[in-house]
Parts: C-alpha cells; structure tokens; sequence
C-alpha cells in the first residue's frame, strides 16, 4: 500500500498548491466588477433614456402651451375686429346731420375712421379711402383735397412703423402748397419711427395729439395747411398688447373761393398747363408756387455736328409719377434733347401720371398691361414699331 501513498501524495500536493494560488483567489472578485459595472452602465443608459423622455415631455408641454397662446390671441384679435366694425356702425348711425355754412359757401362733411384693422375716409357721402387688408396699408395714411373743390389730389401711405418713412412724410407734408386740406388717419401702428421731426411739423400744423402720439394709438386728424384746423381725435393703447380703441372724427370743412385757391400767373400756353396740373394734383412743390414757380420748361443748348436730332426717345413708365416728374426733368435739361422726339408710355391708364407727361408738354400714349415681368417692355417695343 506504499506505493499507492506515494503515488497519490505528489498529485495532493500539487493540489494543494494549485488551490493556494493567489492569482486564482482574486477571479471571483473581478467577475463581481464587471458585473457591477455592466449593471452601472445599463442602469446609466436607463437614466439618460428617462431624461430624454423627460425633456421630449417638457418641450411638448412648451409647444402646447405657445400654440394654445396663440390660439387665444388669434381669437382675441378677431373678437376685436368684430367690435371695431360694430364701433363702427353704430357711430356712423349716431351721426349729427351735417351742418351748413350760412354764408352761403359749401361745406364738405368729412368723416376719418382710424382703427388697428380699418381706415376709411369719406367726402360727402363719398368714399375716397377704405382700406381694411390685412397685412398691409400699416402706417399714416395722407390725403390732401383742393380747398376750393373737394377734389382729391393726393393719396399717401407711409409705414412709420419703419425706419426712414418719418422723413418721406416730412418731405411730402413740405411739397404741399399751402391752403390745402390735408387728412391723417392711423392704421394698426404710426409712431414706433415717427421721430421728433415728423411730430414737430404735425405740431406746427395745429395737432395737439401728435407729441404724444404712441405705440399703437389710434390718431386722426384734418386741418387746413397754414390755417384753421376742422378737428382731431386720439384714442390711447392701455397696453403694449393691445390697440387703442377705434375713433370716428366727423367735422365739417368750409370751401374758398377759386380764386383765393388758385395763383395769378400770366396767361401763356405754358401757365395753363401748369395751372391745370395744381388744380388736380399735389405733392411737386414749386412746381405750383404762386410766388416763384419752378421751372416746367427748358432749353438746352443743340448738339452740333451729330444726327441725335432725329433719334425717338420712348420712356416707358409705370404708376410712379413722382418719379417718372424727376426723370423728364434730368431728360429735357440734357443737351441736345428734342422735346418733339420724346414719347412716353404709360404702362396702364393711370391718371397722374398722364398729367405729368402733359405738364411738361410732352406726347403720351397709355395702353393696357399685358403679360408680366420682361414681356411687358416686349409690349412696349410693338408698340414702338409704328414710330420706326
């Protein structure tokens, strides 16, 4: 049985080696680790998963929120719309009748309507301004009658809710001739960029509102330039939210004489082309300066030696008198211009601008839009065909 100890005792011994082994003591422990940190990781992801899910909640919850404010602003904004029309309406039912001058003179009964979604104006009974778009005609919106008829002769918008459109109404209020009658009337928001200028010469004009014109105010007013002033009416925003509540101004305005509205210049060709144009339009200036007219007609020297003589120059214009006024004025001081040799096209059958064309004696010629953008000019050189 010896041997038999002897051959089992090494194999114990190894054994019992093997067992004591540190290395082979520590692999439970690492297992566990790892165990550990693969629980840890997933119980991370779990976490961000959680907070993901939780800021998806809380954006939803925002964007319900935004669209449920909008919702009630919306129907808010409606709500009030209604009102102004109903405003409307029954102002213009309780409306005096209108009053007569007794020396004899005809009173024109003006009405200015002035509120965050409607203007509207009305001479007589007539209608001469109604604007109830929405999105546009934001802004003060002008309108200047001739003091001896009641013709309109100008109609004007300018956003002063933008930059740079105060200094076009202080330019047009100053081209204005004196003794007119001028119209304001304020759509949705006149005065984020009305400056002190604008509200200095509004001042000057008589206006007792205009200094403390404001964000979203409703504001009208008619006066007669350099004179009496027919009345004004201003209604205040409560909040930075909201617009000040529809006004209704309803005055009367006494008309003069045609002779006290006209100016005395000499009987020539030339004169009565300007004085038919002052009668009807405004806005040019000196052009209709009773004392120092501008000059409507020229004279520059002759080219010499060159055949531009009998060369056609065609303007084709649009609905922009103002500018098409400044551009026949640079075009006839040109030397060597043949005013007999100009013709304008009138791209549509727009009054003003005619009356343009025949202040400075020119040809013009007006005909229907057809098309859009390049083949409206294509339009215009058909027509040229026959001056060929």
């Amino acid at each position: 049985m010896q041997p038999v100890l002897q051959a089992n005792g090494p194999d114990l011994a190894v054994m019992a080696d093997w067992e004591l082994r540190p290395q082979h003591k520590v692999a439970g422990p690492r297992q566990n680790r790892s165990w550990y940190l693969a629980w840890k990781y997933k119980l991370s992801n779990q976490r961000a998963v959680r907070r993901l899910c939780q800021t998806g909640a809380v954006l939803f919850l925002l964007v319900t929120v935004i669209v449920n404010i909008k919702l009630i602003l919306d129907t808010r904004r409606a709500a009030s719309e209604e009102e102004s029309a109903q405003d409307y309406d029954e102002a213009v039912q309780n409306m005096e009748p209108p009053r007569r001058s007794v020396s004899g003179r005809k009173v024109l009964d003006v009405e200015v309507y002035s509120s965050r979604s409607k203007v509207y104006v009305a001479v007589d009974g007539t209608t001469v301004l109604e604007d109830e778009v929405q999105e546009q005609g934001r802004g003060i919106h002008v309108i200047v009658l001739n003091q001896a008829t009641g013709h309109v002769m100008a109609k004007r918008v300018f956003d002063t809710y933008s930059p740079h459109e105060d200094e076009a109404l202080v330019l047009f209020l100053n081209m204005v001739a004196r003794g007119r009658v001028l119209i304001f009337t304020v759509k949705d928001e006149g005065s984020f960029h009305l400056k002190d200028t604008a509200k200095n010469l509004l001042k000057s004009m008589g206006s007792q509102m205009a200094l403390s014109l404001s964000w979203r105010d409703m504001w009208t007013f008619v006066v007669k330039k350099g004179g009496q002033v027919y009345g004004e009416k201003h209604s205040k925003s409560p909040a930075l939210s909201t617009w000040g509540d529809p006004v209704l101004l309803k005055t009367d305005v006494q008309l003069t004489s045609r002779e006290d509205a006209e100016c005395h210049w000499p009987d020539t060709e030339l004169n009565r082309r300007r004085k038919k144009f002052c009668s009807k339009v405004e806005g040019y200036g000196s052009v209709c300066s009773c004392k120092d007219p501008t000059p409507i007609e020229f004279n520059p020297e002759p080219l010499k030696g060159t055949k531009v003589l009998n060369v056609p120059v065609a303007v084709i214009a649009g609905n922009r008198p103002n500018y098409l006024y400044r551009m026949l004025r640079s075009l006839l001081s040109a030397q060597g211009v043949v005013p007999q040799m100009i013709t304008v096209f009138i791209d549509g059958y727009y009054e003003e601008p005619m009356d343009v064309v025949e202040l400075f004696g020119l040809k013009g010629i007006q005909h229907t839009p057809i098309s859009i953008k390049n083949a409206r000019v294509s339009q215009v050189w058909q027509l040229l065909i026959p001056f060929h």
